[in-house]
């Protein structure tokens, strides 16, 4: 994508700040098979843990 993104350790920097562009990207990264080399997945959050996120947070908004 000639330099429309560059990610490092627990970082990724994208050229344009845009829903359109952010997809863009993950879509390539997962395209050239490098999901997880860029990307660390989270541990779930327990139940009990929900007090320390704002209200709504869990909520999947389209």
């Amino acid at each position: 994508m000639n330099g429309t993104y560059f990610w490092s350790s627990n970082m990724v920097l994208i050229d344009l700040v845009s829903r359109e562009r952010i997809v863009e990207v993950i879509n390539y990264i997962i395209q050239n098979n490098e999901l997880n080399s860029v990307f660390a997945r989270c541990s779930n959050v327990e139940n009990e843990n929900d007090h320390l996120y704002p209200e709504g947070f869990f909520v999947q908004k389209i």
